[in-house]
């Protein structure tokens, strides 16, 4: 409960991209009202403990907070699969536990059992909080997209340059960005040849998922063999190359959906049997996606260029991603974060009433 030495609220973060995520919402709250708690290897820990200590937030590891014997009135984490002894860490931490979305996607993953272990799920938009109702009783709350608020709030910098990649990007040339997940459902191996041929008339910017720089160094040994205009591998914020994208191409996990959410030209590269995947299912929105989503199978790659530059393709598909948006969201662009700073604030209110 409240003490001296700890803030209100802990977010529970194992890995720095989760920084990108929460940030939005730690600044309306306020640097007093939160403690970042570290957990994780010790690279993650470390990356995470940088972009705090440059952004004047406090930093607490989850070791020291369970030998002090400390509950936070509220623990916010993105998942829980993390135990202490016999019990999930986040019920050690947290008198009150609430799941912060990360991502659309992966649907054995997103709706584990291990939801129950929450009281309040910020969700996306309606999909998810109704889909939430089959693995658990937790009460849901509808927040919107908090990461992306500043794409709409500052549209004067759409189109701008990201941070590191002045001098780069080839102002006359559009650019796509790559964002492929990781492991089996992965695109990279698949794909990289076609998407790197691209780069003699787009420039090609490749962001891989935050878990592959240590999990799989392999995939970026095959980046790495091709002349992509720029790598990025680390920590980086989505919202600077959202917003100098002309065309996002994904295949599964939540980047498809960071794409729709601000209605980007969105492809998808599809990987074999990835509905058989253990994280995902025949149901998983990132599966169903296909069903509207204009998708390319490995063996017809070639035909990107063609694709990208079909611009009546294109503007059918800006109708379909308005109707997914409907779908999938609600309707805070902008102001999601100031959505879910009020959930937390006023928890034990939306507990109550159910």
């Amino acid at each position: 409960m409240t003490s001296p030495l700890y803030a209100p609220i802990g977010f529970f973060l194992h890995a720095a991209e989760l920084f990108n995520h929460y940030q939005p919402v730690w600044r309306l709250l306020g640097a007093d009202a939160f403690d970042i708690i570290l957990h994780g290897t010790d690279h993650e820990r470390l990356e995470t403990l940088t972009l705090a200590t440059e952004a004047g937030y406090r930093c607490v590891e989850s070791e020291t907070v369970i030998e002090a014997g400390h509950t936070y009135d509220i623990v916010v984490s993105n998942l829980s699969m993390f135990d202490h002894l016999d019990q999930p860490i986040i019920h050690v931490l947290g008198h009150r536990r609430v799941r912060f979305m990360y991502a659309l996607g992966k649907a054995k993953h997103n709706f584990a059992d291990w939801n129950r272990h929450y009281d309040l799920i910020l969700c996306f938009g309606p999909w998810q909080a109704e889909r939430m109702k089959q693995c658990s009783d937790a009460v849901t709350f509808q927040m919107g997209y908090p990461r992306y608020d500043a794409y709409f709030r500052q549209p004067e910098l759409l189109g701008s340059c990201p941070p590191g990649l002045e001098g780069v990007l080839a102002p006359e040339k559009k650019t796509v960005l790559w964002l492929p997940t990781w492991m089996e459902l992965s695109s990279v191996t698949r794909f990289a040849d076609a998407m790197a041929a691209l780069c003699d008339d787009y420039n090609v910017i490749v962001k891989t998922h935050p878990l592959s720089h240590e999990a799989e160094p392999q995939v970026l040994e095959v980046l790495g063999q091709y002349p992509f205009t720029a790598v990025i591998t680390t920590v980086y914020d989505n919202l600077a190359l959202f917003r100098c994208a002309d065309f996002v191409v994904g295949d599964y996990g939540g980047t498809p959906f960071g794409a729709l959410y601000l209605d980007k030209p969105l492809l998808l590269l599809n990987v074999p049997a990835a509905a058989e995947d253990a994280l995902t299912g025949d149901s998983s929105p990132d599966v169903l996606l296909r069903h509207d989503i204009v998708n390319l199978d490995e063996d017809c790659r070639w035909a990107l260029p063609t694709l990208l530059a079909d611009d009546a393709l294109w503007a059918e598909q800006a109708g379909i991603r308005q109707r997914l948006r409907h779908k999938y969201f609600v309707n805070s662009y902008g102001f999601s974060a100031e959505m879910a700073a009020m959930a937390l604030c006023n928890l034990e209110t939306l507990l109550q009433q159910g």
